[in-house]
């Protein structure tokens, strides 16, 4: 692979409890089909994304609590971008802000991390937190989604278009260190 190519390439890594949405989110990004079956992830999934030039890896970590303390230094070794999932649950936000914690210590301190408010159309019928709400818990970007809308796809790619760009200013830097 040319280096050309490899500065295209860029690793997306999406963790969070079971049952927030991770592999919906992913069947967004990538256009499959999103059915309303419940089927965990174990281990993980990867999907790749076209994404005009670049070449998107985006991992999907299964959210048990097992794969979490036994992969997620690994699995999270060279990302270029962390989402955190969560359904916006009171209870959930608030494992998840100790989920971003436990996951800074694995990652470069470059590396952005956003929160993404899953399953924002349940928020007046429930009791879950507007997205707004989730940031001021999380104390990171935070984007709400409702991931089983298609039409939320563009949201989802403009967030990572913009990160794309930081990303792209950040290899170049490191590049020049060396």
């Amino acid at each position: 692979m040319l280096s050309s190519d490899l500065n295209k390439l860029v690793k997306i890594s999406v963790i969070g409890l079971p049952a927030v949405g991770k592999t919906t989110m992913l069947k967004l990004l990538s256009e499959d089909v999103i059915d309303r079956i419940y089927m965990p992830t174990h281990g993980f999934d990867l999907k790749t994304i076209k994404l005009d030039n670049y070449c998107l890896k985006a991992w999907d970590l299964g959210g048990q609590k097992n794969y979490i303390k036994t992969y997620l230094k690994e699995y999270l070794l060279g990302s270029d971008l962390l989402f955190i999932v969560t359904d916006s649950t009171p209870r959930n936000v608030l494992s998840s802000r100790e989920l971003i914690n436990y996951s800074s210590h694995f990652i470069e301190k470059d590396c952005p991390i956003i929160a993404i408010a899953n399953k924002q159309d349940l928020i007046k019928s429930d009791g879950r937190m507007t997205a707004e709400r989730v940031e001021n818990v999380l104390r990171v970007k935070t984007l709400g989604l409702t991931a089983t809308e298609p039409s939320e796809r563009f949201k989802l790619m403009s967030i990572i278009k913009k990160e794309l760009n930081q990303i792209l200013i950040r290899r170049r830097l490191k590049e020049n260190e060396f």
